[in-house]
């Protein structure tokens, strides 16, 4: 640090050169200080960030491998998570039911993580589910008896991972797509094509 003073005498300098190596002293212990709690932070942070991260993907390979238990155990007593299908759910148990209806409907039922975003507790995955409906399909509505079909949709799904388990859960996809290639919602109808006569 460079600090330029202009002084009545050489006298008055001297006379505040000492007060000015002390207050250069003390800028020092202000430059110092904050650089090591500041690293701690980040690297707290950037911990928190993978330790959910983690805790996420080990629970998209539950899914693949229909491990329904495992996806109970790293649910958080109090969860709350939110399907299109039937709104939001509360606990372990009804999370594991929910995930139940997917499997039996498409016993080969896979997701695929296409992107996965981590911000400090909160982890946000865009990926594609994929399955065969050879299984009743439960639904608010009935059952909808199989129907040999396969289907690809997109989805996102937000996690908040909080001690190392899955606290909340809000699942997006499109229900009508997922219809459609179900045969069970029509397609929509084709554009109209007009001819310019000349």
């Amino acid at each position: 640090m460079l600090s330029i003073g202009f002084y009545e005498d050489e006298a008055s300098a001297r006379a505040f050169a000492p007060k000015a190596a002390s207050l250069l002293e003390g800028f020092k212990k202000f430059q110092a200080e904050p650089a090591e709690p500041m690293r701690e932070m980040f690297e707290i942070a950037a911990s928190t960030q993978q330790e959910a991260k983690a805790v996420v993907e080990k629970g998209l390979k539950a899914f693949n491998a229909h491990d329904l238990e495992a996806l109970a155990r790293d649910a958080a007593p109090d969860i709350v998570a939110t399907y299109p299908e039937v709104g939001q759910v509360k606990g372990p148990q009804a999370v594991k039911e929910q995930n139940k209806v997917m499997v039996t409907a498409f016993p080969d039922a896979r997701i695929e993580a296409k992107n996965t975003i981590a911000q400090g507790n909160t982890v946000v995955v865009e990926g594609v589910f994929t399955g065969t409906h050879n299984g009743p399909l439960k639904t608010p509505m009935g059952d909808v008896a199989p129907t040999g079909k396969k289907v690809a949709g997109d989805f996102i799904q937000v996690f908040e991972v909080d001690r190392g388990l899955i606290k909340r859960a809000h699942l997006i996809y499109d229900q009508v797509e997922l219809m459609k290639q179900l045969g069970l919602a029509p397609a929509p109808p084709a554009a109209a094509t007009t001819k310019t006569q000349r």
